[in-house]
């Protein structure tokens, strides 16, 4: 049974199952890349300094500051 196979075999028994607290496939990006260096807690941390800059962009991101995006995922 290949990998797939497997996946679509769970999917069907159990549905979604929306382990990750994600609103958007970016989100879930950004959080997957905070977690390979800190806890999840700093990470939620992270995400709603994003959210509350109107940040949780990726062309917002890519064009301010260095420093900006360092003090929101701080």
């Amino acid at each position: 049974m290949s990998f797939l196979e497997v996946h679509d075999a769970l999917f069907a028994a159990y549905g979604p199952q929306r382990w990750w607290p994600a609103k958007t496939p970016f989100e879930v990006m950004v959080g997957a890349i905070l977690t390979q260096n800190t806890a999840w807690t700093n990470v939620e941390k992270a995400i709603a300094n994003l959210h509350a800059a109107q940040a949780m962009d990726a062309e917002l991101i890519l064009h301010v500051p260095q420093r900006r995006v360092a003090a929101w995922i701080r």
